[in-house]
């Protein structure tokens, strides 16, 4: 029980931590894209928040049971279950997070470029 509270909060930690340092590296991202990933971040965050919740208030009633190993074991796979699909967007939005900042570090590498050629 105490597990899945630590495990919420060090999510909660990591998402704003990861929120902050996203928008402290891309300040050269066009706002909309940044805006999408933010939002979708937020969504996954939230979902996953539901997820663990869901898990805990399960787990805390496999208690009540006479078989408390199996219900946490079901009660586990659900989770890995749930969790599943929410990682996978979580990785495709990284992989879209990385090709945004690399097209745009190419940008600002060729308009410094363009500019040194100017002089």
């Amino acid at each position: 029980m105490k597990l899945a509270s630590l495990l919420q909060r060090l999510m909660g930690t990591l998402a704003l931590s990861g929120g902050f340092a996203v928008c402290a590296q891309s300040v050269h991202l066009t706002a909309p894209e940044l805006l999408d990933i933010q939002a979708q971040r937020a969504v996954i965050t939230q979902e996953k928040k539901q997820v663990l919740d869901q898990f805990q208030t399960t787990s805390k009633a496999c208690w009540q049971k006479f078989a408390v190993n199996d219900c946490l074991a079901l009660a586990r796979r659900q989770k890995y279950q749930a969790l599943g699909p929410l990682d996978q967007r979580e990785i495709q939005l990284n992989a879209k997070e990385r090709e945004l900042k690399e097209l745009d570090r190419q940008q600002r590498l060729s308009d410094k470029a363009s500019s040194k050629g100017d002089r």
